[in-house]
């Protein structure tokens, strides 16, 4: 009795230092990495409302508002001002700094395509051109438009480099997005003598992506530090400059990357020409950029079948499951597909509006059993609407973005309808905050006398979408420039939906309910009108159709 006794407390003292151990262990603050840095700064700008785009913020150096507001800033300081030539990357927060750099009458140098085998290429503008000129050589999409390359035999020298980042600490440590070609881009300007000691590395980001400090240990040899941070409330500068990189690290760079990287194979060679030896590493392990970017775009219920986890597996993945997976016997194709049958009209106006409401209950209330399809975030509100009529079956969506760009007019997103005739150009402030009533004069004020010109004939322009084949007698016409005047016409949001007529109301009677809207409340605007506020039920039918982001 008395050793079982003795043995009670021991058990009972074992048993709690086992217990506390545990805790503790659970209790150990997880190790920061690189990428658990850029998801918590991309959640922090979800969450903050700062990042523009449907989806420009994660796995990418995000856009954020403000970032005008930035670039002025920077613009202000005495390195910009002594600066003549500046490199900046093509990240989406540094478009307006190239805008205002430009207007600055600097020579703004851009990153070289990926089959190109120049150091970067020069944004060429004549002496004379206005600032709208300026602004246009910017937007172009053909680089053989307003760039000349430059080689790597141009000695030149870069006064200031402009880069992006997710994460930047005030001590100047930078996190990118993480496939490592910025970092490569600034040891092959350092390796060519084009970034020297006076070079000023800058990073524009929001105020949320900088923090006091990273830990050290997780930077390389080969990760570039920056001297100056630009937000939109400050300009930081650090004390202390972090050395930089040397040049290019060969023994880090893998035989298949300098093939998808042209100049640096061009560098490699004339190094060996030279007499110096060069050993690229001999296991590929580069991470590329848009990786399985095309096997992930398949329809979305190929990617959550019950059979595709989703996920790529590892080679360490298929080690461990050994041969189980030889065995595994594929999975049956199903026979039968379940389809909801349709009523007709002989059943009843009852049945059909009861299996119409089902059908909306599984869409939207049984998203576990029904589609899967997830929602877009960071969705700027749309205030309004403008419809363009008239349109034929030869202008394409590209006709009009070019001559909407032209105009400096910026919709979030066009439904485009060119078979019937009409689209859509969804209006709203980009900032977060609701549209004002001098915003919606700038936007018609932009649309005034608008005209497509476009070409026909020559068997050059392709038919439009839903349009026939055009014969083959027809297909070395002449060519013929014709210009087409459009007819536009202001749909705000907000209205409550007719319920009944508008939900059985089809295409053209959608569109005679605004017109009729507009011709009771309205503004002539080119020709056509302008809709109320509150009157156009077809205004609140379009806010649901599938929109293509400009």
């Amino acid at each position: 009795m008395e050793n079982q006794s003795n043995e009670a407390p021991v058990a009972a003292a074992a048993a709690a230092e086992v217990s506390s151990t545990t805790s503790s262990l659970t209790a150990q603050p997880v190790e920061p990495t690189k990428r658990s840095l850029r998801v918590q700064t991309w959640k922090k700008i979800q969450e903050g409302k700062v990042g523009i785009g449907f989806n420009g913020i994660f796995n990418r150096i995000p856009a954020f508002v403000d970032a005008d507001k930035a670039a002025a800033l920077l613009t202000q300081e005495e390195e910009f001002k002594k600066a003549q030539h500046i490199k900046v990357t093509i990240d989406r927060a540094l478009h307006d700094f190239k805008e205002q750099s430009l207007l600055a009458n600097k020579s703004v140098y851009l990153p070289s395509t990926r089959d190109s085998s120049a150091l970067c290429l020069k944004v060429e503008v004549p002496a004379d051109a206005t600032d709208e000129q300026k602004k246009e050589s910017l937007r172009v999409q053909d680089i053989q438009k307003f760039r000349s390359e430059i080689g790597l035999d141009s000695k030149l020298k870069l006064d200031m480099v402009v880069i992006g980042s997710v994460v930047v600490s005030r001590d100047g440590y930078r996190i990118g997005r993480g496939n490592g070609f910025a970092d490569l881009d600034i040891g092959l300007l350092i390796e060519l003598g084009a970034i020297t000691p006076e070079t000023a590395i800058v990073t524009i980001v929001h105020d949320v992506q900088v923090v006091d400090t990273l830990p050290v240990n997780l930077f390389q040899k080969y990760d570039s530090p920056v001297d100056i941070i630009v937000t939109p409330t400050e300009v930081i500068r650090v004390s202390k400059r972090l050395p930089r990189p040397n040049g290019v690290f060969w023994e880090l760079l893998s035989e298949r990357r300098l093939k998808i990287l042209p100049v640096l194979q061009q560098l490699k060679e004339q190094l060996e020409k030279s007499g110096k030896t060069i050993t690229l590493k001999e296991e590929d392990t580069d991470v590329e950029q848009h990786q399985n970017s095309r096997r992930r775009r398949g329809p979305l219920r190929r990617r959550f079948q019950r059979g595709n986890p989703g996920r790529t597996t590892s080679q360490t993945d298929n080690e461990q499951q050994g041969e189980n997976t030889q065995k595994r016997a594929p999975r049956r194709k199903g026979r039968f597909v379940n389809r909801r049958r349709r009523t007709n009209k002989s059943e009843g106006d009852q049945s059909g509006v009861e299996v119409g409401a089902k059908s909306e209950d599984r869409k939207f209330n049984e998203a576990g059993a029904g589609e899967r399809r997830p929602k877009r975030k960071n969705r700027p509100p749309r205030d309004f609407c403008v419809k363009l009529s008239n349109l034929t079956r030869d202008i394409r969506v590209k006709d009009l973005k070019t001559e909407l760009r032209k105009r400096e007019c910026n919709p979030l997103a066009i439904t485009w309808k060119g078979h019937f005739g009409k689209c859509f150009l969804h209006f709203g402030n980009r900032n977060g905050g609701p549209s004002t009533q001098e915003d919606v004069d700038k936007v018609l004020k932009s649309l005034n006398d608008l005209s497509l010109t476009i070409t026909t004939g020559g068997g050059e322009s392709a038919p439009a979408a839903g349009a026939e084949e055009p014969p083959a007698e027809n297909a070395n016409a002449p060519v013929q420039t014709k210009t087409i005047n459009l007819n536009v016409e202001l749909l705000k949001f907000g209205a409550k939906k007719n319920e009944g007529s508008a939900s059985n109301a089809g295409e053209e009677g959608g569109d005679n309910n605004a017109n009729a809207n507009a011709n009771a409340n309205s503004s002539p605007v080119n020709g056509a009108t302008a809709a109320a506020g509150g009157e156009a039920s077809g205004a609140s039918r379009v806010e649901s159709v599938d929109t293509t982001t400009v």
